[in-house]
């Protein structure tokens, strides 16, 4: 019983350096396609067709329990995203990187699955 408890403890303490996961990184359970992550509001962003999108909490709001304002990081629907396309001004990309000053923007229409 004693050597369990030992096992146990070196265990638990290995586990003490690995962050806070799912809440401090994007899901990693996504199929990337380059996407950037933004580590401030856990939320994938990048560009597609000409403009710049966002990861949002659509269905996946209801199973999260995350700080409020991030992304679910642990959901997904067969590996798709929940997404919208960003608000504002000028919101046209021609790469993931050029959505980086918008990433923070409003959904400007409804979260959806890609």
């Amino acid at each position: 019983m004693f050597l369990q408890t030992v096992v146990l403890l070196i265990l638990d303490l290995s586990n003490v350096g690995e962050g806070r996961y799912p809440y401090d990184t994007c899901n990693p359970g996504l199929v990337n396609e380059g996407w950037v992550c933004n580590e401030e509001n856990l939320c994938w962003y990048g560009c597609d067709k000409g403009y710049c999108w966002s990861q949002c909490n659509g269905a996946g709001a209801a199973l999260w329990d995350g700080p409020e304002g991030t992304c679910n990081t642990e959901w997904h629907m067969m590996w798709d995203i929940e997404w919208c396309w960003l608000s504002g001004e000028n919101t046209t990309c021609t790469t993931n990187l050029d959505c980086a000053p918008h990433r923070f923007n409003q959904c400007g229409g409804p979260c959806s699955i890609a």
